[in-house]
Parts: C-alpha cells; structure tokens; sequence
C-alpha cells in the first residue's frame, strides 16, 4: 500500500508532487517554523519546498516565514507568523511575528506549517472539490453460460484473473430478460496496480473550473505558558492525533531545556503494529518500526527526547471495564495475562468495552493529573470522558477527519461528551476508519492530524505546567473547516445544549456510565 493512499481521496497526489512551493525566509522567522514546513511536506509525500530565488523562476506557491517580505510578484502566497501566544495566517504584507515561550514554540510552529499547507493545497487546486473515501474499480462480465459443465455454478468452474495471474474475487447474479445469461461482477480497489492504472487517468474536478479560493485569514490564540511540565497523564491513542500530541509536548519540554523530571506518560493504545499508511501523517513513527506496536514505539521515541520521564507503554485497550473498575473498585476482577499469551485486538485507535483490566493501568489512572483523548469514536471518547470526570481531573479531546476537525476541553464538573453531543456520543460504534477495511471509511491527511495533534499536546502542557496559564483559559471548543481554512472557536467551559436535562439524572460520571453501561452500541 503507498503511504500517500489516505490522503489521496483529499488531493490530488500526482498535481501535489509536482507543484513548485518555495520558502521565503531572510532570517526573520525562527528555525523551528522552517524545519516543520519540511518536515510536513515529507509526510505529504512531496520534497521539502524550495528556497526561494528571485532570479525570475517560476513558482506555484509562496511560504512567507515570519516578517520576511513578500516578493514583488503575482505568484500566490501566504504568510505565517509565530505570534505570543498564538499563529496567524495572513496575506497582510504590514503584519508582524512575535515571541513565543520556548515551551510553547515547537507546538504553535506545527500549527503554523499545517495551515500553511492548507493555503497551498487549497490555492493551488491540488485538493479535490469533495472528499473520496474511497475508490474502487468494479469490472462485470456479461456471459452465457449454456456450455459450463451441466448443474456447475460459475464459481466453481471459472476465474477471474489480472495481469499478475492473482485470482480476481467475485459474485455472480442472474439476468432476468430471458436470455440466461449471468453477469460475473468484481470490485479491485484503488492501490492495486490494475486499478491505479484506470483510476490515475481519471480526475474528479469542479464544474466551476475558474473558481479561485480566497486567502485564509487566521489568528488562533491561546493562552501563553511557560515553567515546569510535571506529574501523570493518560494518552488514549497514538495514532494520529495521539502521536502529534506528545510530539509536541516531549519537543517543548526539551526545547525549553527539560529533561522530562517529575512527568509520567501512560500510553495506551491497541494497535500491535505500525503500518505503512501511518507513516503520512503519524510523526513518531518511521519506517523502521513497521510491525511493532505503537505504544511501544511512541514510548520509545519519547524516551529519547525526555530521557527522565517516566514513559509506559500499554499494548491495550481501555474501555467500559476500566470506567467500572474506577467506580466499582471492590468489585472488580483483574484479569492476569500471560506474557506469552498474545491477545488479538482488530480496533483502529479505539478502545474494547470489555477489555480486560490491567491492575498497572487501573493504578495508573488512578493517579492522573489529565486525559488525552486520542481515540477515533464518540463512544470511546464517552468512555474516556466518564473516567476523567469520575476522577475529577480534565479531558483533552480532539477529532480529525478529511479536511475537518475539532478540539475539546472538559473540565471535570463543567460539562461532559454527552451533555455537548447527546446520547449518539454513548452509542456510536462503527469503526470508521481511514484504512480500507472500516466500515464507514474516511480520508486522513496530515494537515488536520498535526494541526490538532498540536493542539491537544498544547492543551496538556498548559494542564500540566507549573506557571503562566491553566486549561479554564482555552477556548472550550474549536472547529475548524480546511475546505475554507477557518476556525470557529467557543469560550464557555460550561457548553453542553444537553447539559440541564442529563444534570438531572446525576453528576457528568454518574450519568455517563448509566448511558454507557445502557446504550445500544451501533456494531
């Protein structure tokens, strides 16, 4: 499978690849903006942007670092500034960057980069008018089958095959015209060599064929934070979310020149091996760790940049027995399991309602200061609410799929998943997913999963630090749409349209698990 494959329902990968984007840096702008511009254009499968030249090259985009000046041209171009305490995109050409805290700089450059990326695929056409989940090839075959062997179906007695000489799957069906003729019909999906080489010559393109997207104007703020990152945090989920979440905290801890002192980091995800397709938009991961598991790589990965933190990995699923085991704690069973004995679990970042209990994760969310919701549906991320409510500690959540996505902050007492979504947060359960065995499949790209992966590991470090903000500071919500690249943002902690009429059922953990434990769960 290539690496670009989920991204492709989203762009278009071939125009994307060779697109000529160049940087604009006179040495106003910070290295750290630079080297995450280059290091988001690897995971787009494109080669770092070039350094601009003025020498009458051609160019098909303009990355403008910080307070460089714009290019006396018409090539489009953006502009991204690293402000205080925030980012700002703008074609402002009077505009001027600011100073981040050291702690905080790594974070608001990967927020910086994906957006203006964003700007790039948005202007220059690269990004499909709508998204493509998925994309398939089905070939039908018309036959008579009077001269197969008397009472033989086609199955039995016939093959499909493609170029390689692999057999072709397929299903057979009747015509009712009176001809007798069955139709043998098979569907060979996008990522074979058969089906790329019909699907690459086609193109979906908007009927508005000289329709140009306006510049994004953006500043997205959040409170400015510097000190001591200290004690525990759950993370639920590595994957793509997950993995730029503590991307960011491990580099602004280090880039403020912490080693990791005083944190603890429980990693918990299921998924027992790193696959290629993680590698375009999950950055602790690379090449070399394809087959291992990714709360063992990530944990890894960590542990080299804080090298005295205390960094667990869990090869696990956390869920409803986890949320009863906090609740219930006399009545519970911990389930001992071998260390040779291997348990097969097939959930994508989510978590198994009827996991069984680590006594060493049950211990550790005990003792957590904070959530990271890193999971890929509502339930799991209800479950995971319930939890951090009943311990009265906050839940960082976010959610990112195509070129949309959100970002949550739940404090303990003021709201919960269900009172701000309603019951379908307790019983949606189908795994969508962006690989191509989910039943309700969808597109992922790496600007949306670093822009709020960021953000959550942003959020935990104001959680966790010792000075300069706390999470009641943030926005409570944040929306942001890619196709216009612009965020709708929501203050009050306490927003929940639900929030009155569950309230009166019990507090946000009591009402949650009665919803859990009592939901229909949409398999």
């Amino acid at each position: 499978m290539r690496r670009t494959l989920r991204q492709e329902g989203l762009v278009d990968q071939h125009r994307l690849e060779r697109l000529r984007v160049a940087v604009v840096d006179e040495g106003a702008g910070s290295s750290e903006l630079g080297a995450a511009i280059g290091q988001l254009a690897g995971q787009l499968g494109v080669s770092p942007p070039l350094e601009y030249i003025d020498d009458g090259r051609t160019y098909d985009f303009l990355i403008c670092l910080s307070d460089s000046c714009v290019p006396l041209t018409d090539t489009p171009y953006t502009r991204v500034q690293i402000l205080d305490n925030g980012v700002r995109i703008t074609s402002d050409v009077n505009s001027r960057s600011g100073s981040p805290s050291d702690l905080q700089e790594p974070g608001l450059c990967t927020i910086g980069s994906a957006l203006a990326w964003q700007e790039v695929l948005r202007r220059t056409g690269v990004a499909l008018p709508v998204e493509v989940p998925k994309k398939y090839i089905t070939v039908n075959l018309r036959i008579d089958p009077s001269n197969l062997p008397y009472s033989e179906e086609p199955g039995d007695v016939l093959r499909i095959v493609g170029p390689g000489g692999d057999a072709i799957p397929f299903r057979s069906s009747s015509r009712d015209d009176g001809t007798g003729h069955t139709v043998l019909s098979a569907r060979i999906d996008e990522g074979t060599e058969l089906a790329d080489s019909i699907l690459g010559l086609i193109k979906l393109e908007s009927s508005e064929s000289d329709k140009s997207e306006p510049p994004a104007e953006i500043e997205l703020m959040i409170p400015q934070c510097e000190g001591d990152v200290t004690g525990s945090v759950t993370v639920a989920g590595v994957g793509g979310l997950g993995s730029w979440a503590m991307h960011t905290v491990a580099m602004g801890i280090a880039n403020s020149g912490g080693d990791g002192s005083g944190l603890s980091i429980h990693l918990v995800d299921p998924d027992t091996e790193v696959e290629v397709h993680n590698l375009n938009r999950q950055v602790l991961y690379t090449a070399d760790d394809l087959g291992m598991p990714k709360a063992e790589v990530s944990a890894r990965r960590i542990s080299e940049i804080l090298p005295v933190a205390e960094v667990r990995a869990y090869v696990d699923a956390l869920g409803i027995a986890h949320l009863d085991g906090l609740m219930n704690p006399d009545g519970i069973i911990q389930n001992e399991v071998d260390d040779e004995e291997e348990m097969e679990i097939d959930f994508i970042e989510g978590f198994d309602d009827f996991a069984g209990i680590s006594g060493d994760l049950l211990e550790a969310l005990n003792s957590t200061d904070a959530v990271l919701s890193g999971v890929d549906n509502l339930r799991s991320r209800s479950v995971l609410s319930a939890i951090s409510s009943h311990l009265g500690v906050p839940m960082i959540n976010a959610g990112a799929r195509g070129f949309v996505g959100s970002f949550d902050v739940f404090l303990g007492d003021q709201t919960c998943m269900v009172c701000r979504y309603g019951t379908q947060a307790v019983s949606q359960y189908r795994p969508m997913s962006c690989q191509e065995d989910g039943e309700v499949p969808f597109s992922a790209i790496v600007t949306s999963t670093a822009l709020f992966g960021a953000l959550e590991g942003l959020a935990l470090i104001s959680a966790l630090c010792s000075g300069g903000s706390s999470l009641s500071d943030w926005p409570s919500l944040i929306i942001w749409s890619g196709w216009s690249n612009s965020f709708n943002c929501h203050e009050d902690h306490g927003f929940g349209p639900f929030k009155q009429a569950f309230l009166a059922r019990g507090s946000h953990s009591e009402h949650l698990a009665e919803l859990l434990f009592d939901a229909e769960v949409i398999a």
